[in-house]
Formats: structure tokens, sequence, C-alpha cells
């Protein structure tokens, strides 16, 4: 009986002992295969080179070992994914290398585009050397500018000769960008005393190439049929590109 129990008893330890050991040789190897595994995670290098360690220690597991074959079929799809999502990752930034080349060349032009729409644009306002204008054909047969704070600015006659030289009939009006203004004052009707002191008034020129702005108080003539002492300018414009010239209809 007592030897019964002796067996029995060496029996159970020894079968303990054996649990023990298969459990102990199993956390050994899931340990170093953790260690496999953190040394990939943690490698440096680039996304797809994670993916060829994955893969590398995939190959690496005992093909025969059952217990292993899950891990490494986690192991192979984990693999595959990261590498999907590398190509995903590099297809992204190609695409995205190219949108911005496509967006900066868009400002580019849209920069040029505004930049060259605001040389364009017609001024209504202050009318300066440079400045684009528009003047319209007014009831007493002059063009007379367009403009809110600038009244009696009129085009030149060499301006209106310019435009309308081959022009069928008279235009309603011009567009063109001044290149030169000359001021003018009504003569009064005054004694020869003040007369003669007016006519010594300064004339003052700026001349940048072909862009001049003058002044002349000695007018001798009223062609747009101000009152006297009245200021008027007389404005020198250049045809801009493509200009479109609206003729009036035909009487």
């Amino acid at each position: 009986m007592r030897q019964e129990r002796k067996l029995k008893h060496k029996s159970s330890a020894d079968r303990r002992a054996s649990e023990y050991a298969l459990l102990r040789a199993s956390f050994l190897r899931m340990r170093s295969l953790f260690e496999r595994l953190k040394t990939c995670v943690y490698s440096t290098g680039s996304v797809a080179g994670f993916a060829d360690l994955l893969r590398t220690l995939a190959q690496s597991l005992a093909k025969d070992d059952d217990d292993l074959a899950e891990f490494r079929k986690c192991i192979r799809v984990l693999a595959d994914k990261v590498s999907s999502w590398s190509r995903h990752r590099e297809e992204l930034l190609d695409k995205y290398s190219r949108i911005e080349a496509t967006n900066e060349q868009l400002r580019k032009e849209l920069e040029e585009k505004i930049d060259q729409a605001n040389k364009e644009k017609i001024s209504f306002g202050r009318l300066e050397v440079h400045e684009i204008a528009a003047f319209i054909l007014n009831s007493a047969g002059h063009y007379e500018a367009i403009s809110r704070t600038c009244p009696n600015y009129y085009l030149s006659s060499e301006s209106v000769a310019l435009f309308a030289d081959h022009l069928p009939s008279r235009p309603n009006y011009f567009v063109g960008q001044i290149v030169h203004i000359e001021r003018q004052i009504v003569k009064a009707l005054v004694t020869t005393s003040v007369w003669t002191e007016q006519s010594r008034a300064d004339q003052l020129t700026s001349n940048t190439g072909k862009d001049r702005l003058s002044l002349n108080s000695g007018s001798t003539s009223n062609p747009y049929g101000l009152p006297g002492g009245c200021e008027y300018f007389v404005v020198t414009v250049a045809m801009l590109p493509d200009t479109i010239i609206h003729s009036a209809p035909p009487s």
C-alpha cells in the first residue's frame, strides 16, 4: 500500500515536472519570437524594409511546427499589409508632389493674370500717365474721359486720328493707355497787363521715355466751350493690344 502511494506520488511529480518543462519551453520559445518581432518593429529604415523583415521572420519559422503555423501566417499577412500600405504611401506622396507642382503653377498663372488685369483695368478715378482711360463721344462732338473725380479731360486730336484712321465711321468711344497729359487754362477776357502776367506761367514737363506730363497755362483757344479761366486737360493715349473700337451706327 505504501509502495503504491510512493509510485503514485512519483508519477504525479514526474507528470508535473514534464508539464512544467513543456510550459517553460513554450514560454522561452514565445519570448524568443517576441524578441525577434520586437527587433523587426523597432528597426530603423523604410516601411518597405519593415515588410521585408517581417517576411524574413515568417520564413525563418519552422514549417513543420504546427504550434507556430498560425503565428507564421499572421506575420506573413502583416508583412503583406505593410507592403501594401508602403506602396499606397508612395503613390500618395507622388500624387501630392504632382498636385503641389500643379498648384504652384496655377498660383503663378493666377498672380500673372491678376497683375495683368490690374494693369489693364480702366481707371475711373484719378487719371495719370500709364493709367488706362475710356473716352466717350459727348454731345459737342469731343471725346471726354469717363471719370468720377477728374472732369474736363479730353482726348487729343492726334489720338483721335490714330484710332479713327481706318474706320468707316466715327467710334462711340476709345480706350487707351495714357502717355501724355497737357494741362490748359481757358483764356479769360482780361486787360493786357493781367494777360502778360498770366503768359509767364511755368511749364512743367516730366519726361520718362515717351511718357510726359506738361503744364501750359497760356492757351489761346477754347475748343471745348468751357468758361474763361477754366482748367482742362488734353490727353494723348496709346492703343492697347487687341483693342475693340465700337463705331456709331450709320445714320
